[in-house]
């Protein structure tokens, strides 16, 4: 298992450098636009599968961008084709958008899933938004331990909101009837499973092999695992500022706890340097 966990942020690392390079010069660009352009880079990589396993949406990438009231942001599935990447939208000044990729590493079928708000506006309550939002869902990845349930770290994180903030909700076909969760094991990171052979195979199970960490899951987070803390939040007090999503993975390596983040030079390059600053 080890080796998986190392897979997982190897995996994870890869696509953040792929972020890196293909996320420059976005001005006017679509959502097609910006999704190919991560597609473009993802296809250098032969330790990667060339899509990601999370589709639709097409290839296993999002993107989704969105102005005032920034109602796309709160879509009810990404794999509801009304929020596939459409060509006519485009990052402007003021856009607030959501960039998603679920890629797979070859050898081992891990998966190294990473996603986040984009927003490189002017807008100080939308920047400060977006900050404490990040640093809210990534608290809830440093509560993690050994030995914890999925239940509790839910408790933990209804404590951590209240006040504040909601999580938006969304709705998945497969095992999450309640649409409500922080994230879900990466299958095959803790105990052995046949993936199956063809990509198809590989994505079906890692789609129906996850345990959601949500109020009535008392899944035990063992010595060597990783999972995902992912979350949208909306500010209850604010209901025009946009829902922000960020994604983190928490690894275990017998013990030893990884938290993977790998968003600075993302956040430098996409021009959101505000998220940088302590």
């Amino acid at each position: 298992m080890t080796d998986l966990i190392e897979a997982i942020k190897k995996a994870r690392e890869t696509t953040a450098n792929i972020f890196i390079k293909s996320l420059n010069h976005l001005e006017r660009n679509s959502e097609i636009e910006i999704g190919e352009k991560i597609l473009f880079e993802v296809k250098n990589h032969n330790e990667l599968f060339s899509e990601g396993w999370y589709s639709p949406p097409p290839f296993g990438v999002s993107i989704l961008l969105d102005k005032k009231p920034f109602k796309r942001l709160e879509y009810v599935s990404l794999r509801n084709s009304d929020f596939w990447p459409k060509e006519d939208l485009f990052l402007e000044k003021e856009s607030v958008g959501m960039i998603f990729f679920s890629p797979v590493d070859c050898k081992t079928n891990m998966i190294g899933d990473i996603g986040f708000t984009l927003y490189k506006g002017n807008n100080e309550e939308i920047k400060k938004h977006i900050k404490k939002s990040y640093e809210t869902i990534l608290e809830i990845a440093k509560k993690a331990q050994v030995g914890m349930t999925f239940s509790e770290l839910c408790f933990f994180m209804d404590d951590l909101i209240k006040d504040r903030f909601e999580i938006t909700k969304w709705i998945t076909k497969h095992s999450d009837p309640i649409g409500m969760n922080l994230g879900h094991t990466i299958p095959g990171s803790y105990e052995n499973i046949n993936f199956g052979k063809s990509f198809e195979e590989i994505k079906n199970t890692i789609t129906k092999g996850r345990i959601y960490i949500k109020e009535i899951e008392n899944f035990k987070i063992p010595e060597t695992c990783a999972f995902t803390v992912e979350s949208r939040l909306k500010d209850i007090h604010k209901s025009y500022l946009p829902s922000v999503y960020f994604h983190f993975i928490v690894c275990f390596n017998k013990g030893e706890k990884t938290i993977l983040e790998n968003f600075s030079q993302i956040f430098k390059q996409v021009g959101m340097d505000y998220m940088n600053t302590k």
